[in-house]
């Protein structure tokens, strides 16, 4: 084989490469958002004239890198979640970006076999199947790509209507234009201005819609009734749930001590799992000592042992008590980590259990009733729910009475994932909770980043990663609903549907043409 030859042979798989590198540091944590333009356009470049079998790998490949070098942190999760070695958490990592890499490996080969014979169609079968594939395909950390434009606040207000997968859409559409402009100018001199002025034309409609409903929202902003809300941070890593119990309670009491004293709060929040606690009911009162006698409403993360329906239960929860101690409401995390809080058919075969004996094993939530503060709703989720858009708009349905929360509030803890971009992946894909259901998404954590977030996806306000420190705002309490949380992923389905179609229609074609 001749130099040439394994250059052009290579050349396609470098390509893969690149957009893989592309991926990950144009998303959320690495902040580059501008590569998400067009990272697509090196990988596109390499399927022309590939075979549909060929451009699957192509494209599984870039998936791999993408996700291996935007989840590195899932390595220490491994070791502190689940209490596997370094080589466990390799593997893990390298599982993980290949399972949600065929994303890409399944987009490549879709795209490959309805755009042989029409190489425009990239136009739009891109964005189609990618946002199919997205809504479709099952991640355990969903990471969908729009929220790699968390700071462009008037590209992302489309996801009142459309969700965070039609700004995963508008991604992919511009990638596929410039990659259709960029091989059209290559190989025939010639600027597809067609395909340019609808670039155009939409990018001003989506960047116009957002003027329009980001000067809505400041308007409601200014006259909307509002709640002081706390948030303390203590800087107190997973472990020392464990190894530092009493310290990490009494810091969690002494700071609130402090913020209700200088800020006086409607509500204090705590993160994920701070406090152990044992009920027979889901009723009844706690001390106030335990909760730092702060004689204000405190929300907070509980590792919650109870006894119901003739078994004991251990779920990881939030108790909403009130400035004397009174249980006013309770939330079982619904959506848990494999692993971490369970292990997959740990039920059928306990003795998974025994070879991680760092897993817990929680029971899984079954409400979706929002927790009451005086006349106020609360919609709260726990750790990693906030970035699953169903689970959360089934939470803002408002349970069996239909009063839709004011306000969003998720109780975190990112210390598993140590000083990575983690913290801020998860900040950004929980942002867009906000902008489809228009409410503000009020987040603690016990190491950051802890934040309020208004109705636009904004972050108002932020505290560090890995820093001890207090946050008060004063959030709004919003009403009304949106197209989203009426329709939901209406353009994923569609999307999926057309891609199912299509993809049909030119395999009988083939066949009948064979």
């Amino acid at each position: 084989m001749t130099t040439s030859t394994n250059f052009k042979f290579l050349l396609p798989w470098c390509a893969a490469v690149v957009t893989g590198i592309l991926m990950f540091l144009g998303y959320a944590g690495f902040d580059h958002f501008y590569l998400e333009w067009f990272f697509l356009v090196p990988l596109l470049w390499a399927l022309r004239d590939q075979r549909p079998a060929r451009a699957f790998w192509l494209g599984w490949l870039a998936g791999i890198v993408g996700h291996g070098g935007g989840f590195y942190w899932i390595i220490q999760m491994f070791q502190q979640f689940a209490g596997a070695p370094f080589i466990a958490g390799v593997f893990g990592l390298l599982l993980l970006a290949a399972a949600n890499g065929m994303v890409l490996a399944l987009w490549a080969w879709g795209t490959t076999v309805l755009t042989r014979d029409r190489q425009w169609r990239v136009l739009w079968v891109a964005p189609v199947l990618w946002t199919a594939i997205e809504k479709l395909w099952p991640e355990v950390f969903p990471n969908y790509l729009g929220a790699s434009q968390y700071r462009m606040a008037h590209l992302t207000q489309i996801a009142d209507f459309a969700g965070i997968l039609g700004v995963s859409f508008l991604v992919v559409y511009i990638n596929a234009t410039l990659f259709w402009v960029t091989l059209r100018w290559r190989e025939q001199r010639a600027v597809p201005w067609g395909a340019v002025s609808a670039l155009a034309v939409t990018l001003m409609l989506v960047a116009g819609y957002g003027e329009v409903r980001l000067r809505e929202v400041d308007r409601k902003l200014a006259t909307a009734p509002t709640m002081t809300v706390g948030l303390v941070q203590t800087n107190r890593g997973a472990a020392e749930n464990h190894l530092a119990v009493e310290l990490m309670q009494k810091e969690h009491r002494e700071m609130s001590q402090e913020l209700v004293a200088a800020r006086k709060p409607d509500l204090v929040v705590w993160p994920e799992g701070v406090l152990s606690v044992s009920l027979n009911s889901r009723q009844g009162s706690l001390p106030t000592w335990a909760l730092g006698d702060l004689h204000t409403p405190l929300l907070f993360g509980t590792c919650l042992q109870i006894r119901e329906e003739g078994e004991t239960r251990f779920c990881n929860s939030a108790l909403l008590a009130d400035g004397s101690g009174r249980i006013l409401g309770s939330y079982d995390k619904t959506v848990l980590v494999p692993f971490g809080e369970y292990i997959p058919f740990g039920d059928i075969f306990p003795q998974l259990y025994a070879w991680s004996p760092y897993s817990a094993k929680f029971f899984s939530g079954r409400s979706v009733e929002p927790l009451k503060l005086g006349d106020r709703l609360l919609s709260v989720s726990i750790c990693y729910e906030d970035i699953f858009p169903t689970h959360i708009r089934k939470l803002m349905r408002g349970g069996r009475a239909g009063r839709q929360p004011e306000v969003m509030v998720n109780i975190t803890n990112d210390s598993w994932y140590g000083n990575s971009v983690e913290p801020m992946e998860h900040l950004a894909l929980a942002s867009f909770r906000s902008i489809e259901n228009r409410r503000s998404l009020v987040r603690g954590t016990n190491t950051g980043i802890s934040a309020i977030v208004d109705p636009a996806g904004r972050i108002v306000s932020r505290t560090g990663v890995w820093t001890r420190e207090v946050l008060v705002g004063r959030v709004p309490l919003w009403k009304g609903g949106t197209l989203y949380g009426a329709a939901g992923d209406w353009i994923g389905w569609l999307c999926a549907v057309i891609s199912v179609c299509l993809i049909a229609a030119t395999t009988l074609s083939k066949k009948a043409r064979a």
